[in-house]
């Protein structure tokens, strides 16, 4: 299955609504979210790429994956490599965000603090789909 493609995109979408520690994590959450990776044609991503996520306490209501830019409540942008490290568990993304290597590109540190937990979640659920 192709790292942010469309079948990994609904799988995502499909084991979110599946995950109970997801949906009590992320129970006040409200928006979208997309996981985006930098323009990189070596990789097969010569616009950029997104998935984006639309979260509603705990479920995921749908998901898209969009070429280029992404529209998003908030948006984490990272290449390739930084995101397979991510999924893969070899790196944290806290630790990514704080040195740079993950990149907030819409959104705030604070807004997304009270959903620690919900993004701590979201990312073993990507773990075990990636």
């Amino acid at each position: 299955m192709e790292l942010f493609g469309e079948a990994w995109a609904k799988a995502y979408c499909q084991n979110l609504n599946a995950s109970e520690a997801y949906k009590k994590a992320a129970s006040t959450w409200e928006g979208s979210l997309a996981l985006a990776v930098r323009k990189d044609p070596g990789a097969g991503f010569p616009q950029g790429a997104a998935v984006v996520l639309d979260l509603w306490h705990g479920a995921c209501r749908g998901v898209r994956v969009v070429e280029g830019e992404a529209e998003a409540d908030f948006v984490i942008e990272a290449d390739l490599a930084t995101w397979q490290e991510v999924l893969e568990g070899r790196l944290e993304p806290l630790t990514a965000l704080m040195r740079g290597l993950l990149e907030l590109k819409r959104g705030t540190i604070a807004a997304l603090a009270p959903y620690a937990q919900a993004a701590q979640e979201l990312v073993k659920v990507a773990r075990d789909v990636a």
